[in-house]
């Protein structure tokens, strides 16, 4: 990798510093959720070379191409045994860190240790907040009990600790689930109305500032969580460092197999991807987004093309100009875009140029 481009542009497009750069320090997981992909990877898994991820954020840093790096694609980053260290390695190097995990393996020893290497943002993958929606993530020889005391401990050992780490705590919605998702999993036991929403919010912000200096009264935690909804991707703000995040739960493009029916491709549609952030797998393998979970945008390596190199690359300069054309270009992105149902492309394509174009971030911040 020696001789690489960290400094020079042939393109002006994606403007630079994205938002974001993930990197997948492992595909593997210790959950199965129904709701995720990862159960059902098609690509090789695998944890990252600790010398392959410390070249990755010192690329980064020289080249600007970021300011933060979000150790997170597939899979439960804890898992990787130099995790910390990585997270250490870039902040010594200036860039901004988030790590997402499902908590079931976030014990003291592992806290403290990302609280030393100066993590700026762990995401809580929360998503099942009661013990009934809990059994659709496949964690084995974890019960739910054991689980919300985890995260609940972390939570409060971290706004204890004096650092300026800051937590989100993340579920997820299912709104309208015989309308708009007819074809999602409709066993699934996710959130689809205000009624559980707003309870399941109000318990969880009650249980995580429990006990804090200064921390929200009861009424205040009500106001908050009443002013959410099932519908959009919600923001509560308990702490000046604790969130509560709630989204929609979103389609992935899997095989025909799992849907029973054809997977329809959409010809008009935008996103983010690229634009604002791009993924790097275990293995060094570029993809277009997060949301390529098996890595089928990959058309280069870290180990052979520089991130620089790479963005100015025809494959990413093509999606970057059909997406300004408001055209998904690249198979997968069609996909993503798609839908098991004729319906589903159209709608999400008004969806995503709404969404990218107009509104930017549909998001709802309250304050308790």
């Amino acid at each position: 990798m020696g001789g690489r481009n960290t400094t020079e542009r042939r393109c002006d497009r994606p403007r630079l510093p994205l938002e974001r750069v993930h990197v997948e320090v492992t595909s593997h997981c210790n959950f199965a959720c129904e709701f995720c992909p990862n159960p059902r990877l098609e690509r090789p898994g695998g944890l990252m070379d600790f010398e392959l991820l410390v070249a990755i954020l010192e690329e980064m840093a020289a080249s600007g191409v970021t300011r933060e790096v979000h150790f997170h694609q597939q899979g439960e980053p804890l898992l990787h045994p130099r995790l910390a260290d990585g997270v250490a390695r870039a902040t010594a190097l200036g860039l901004a860190t988030s790590v997402t995990t499902n908590a079931a393996l976030l014990d003291d020893r592992r806290v403290d240790a990302l609280l030393a290497a100066g993590l700026g943002h762990l995401v809580v993958s929360l998503q099942t907040p009661d013990p009934a929606s809990f059994a659709i993530r496949g964690a084995k020889g974890l019960d739910y009990p054991s689980f919300e005391a985890r995260v609940v401990r972390a939570v409060r050992r971290i706004l204890a600790a004096e650092t300026a780490t800051r937590v989100s705590v993340a579920l997820l919605t299912k709104p309208w689930p015989r309308l708009t998702l007819p074809y999602v999993g409709q066993d699934w036991k996710l959130v689809q109305h205000n009624r559980q929403l707003h309870p399941l919010l109000e318990q969880w912000a009650s249980r995580l500032v429990e006990g804090l200096p200064d921390s929200p009264s009861p009424a205040a935690i009500r106001a908050a969580v009443w002013r959410t909804g099932v519908l959009h991707r919600n923001e509560v703000r308990l702490h000046p460092r604790l969130m509560l995040e709630t989204r929609p739960v979103g389609m992935w493009p899997m095989p025909e197999r799992d849907w029973g029916r054809p997977w329809v491709p959409a010809r008009r549609g935008v996103c983010h991807g690229i634009s604002e952030h791009i993924a790097i797998l275990w293995n060094g393998d570029y993809t277009f987004c997060c949301a390529d979970h098996n890595g089928r945008t990959s058309t280069a390596s870290f180990r052979d093309l520089s991130i620089l190199d790479y963005l100015d690359s025809e494959p990413v300069q093509a999606a970057l100009a059909g997406f300004e054309r408001l055209r998904p270009v690249h198979p997968y992105c069609r996909l993503c875009l798609g839908g098991p149902h004729p319906m589903v492309p159209l709608v999400k394509g008004i969806g995503s140029v709404v969404y990218f174009k107009v509104l930017k971030r549909l998001r709802r911040e309250t304050r308790a």
